[in-house]
């Protein structure tokens, strides 16, 4: 619910706590946390939330941002570098199921770096 407090988009403010499917963010949560690789991580978290639409609104953007924070925490600290089109773009394909979870994944690689 914090990342939907600190959204700071007008239309997500006061929908903390408004679930349209609690089971899918429970069970995207669940499964990624047994995967070892941040990459599979990430793309399974963004594909999965961006799919299942566990909440009223804000589904892609949270799951964007639970996608970058999966990837700074890990000990290299990857921060997605690629322009905020080209975010948008992959996202609205997930959302349109043109990209499927590999595919992200496979897009993640080049677009993240070490932050230094």
């Amino acid at each position: 619910m914090e990342i939907v407090r600190a959204s700071g988009v007008e239309e997500d403010r006061g929908l903390e706590g408004r679930f349209l499917n609690p089971g899918n963010l429970d069970f995207v949560i669940t499964l990624s946390n047994g995967m070892p690789d941040p990459f599979e991580r990430a793309a399974f978290v963004l594909h999965g939330l961006v799919t299942g639409h566990p909440f009223v609104q804000g589904n892609k953007r949270i799951a964007f941002l639970l996608a970058a924070l999966i990837l700074l925490r890990t000990p290299e600290r990857y921060v997605i570098v690629s322009p905020d089109e080209e975010n948008n773009r992959v996202v609205r394909d997930i959302a349109e199921g043109k990209t499927t979870r590999e595919d992200v994944r496979a897009w993640l690689h080049p677009v993240a770096k070490i932050r230094r």
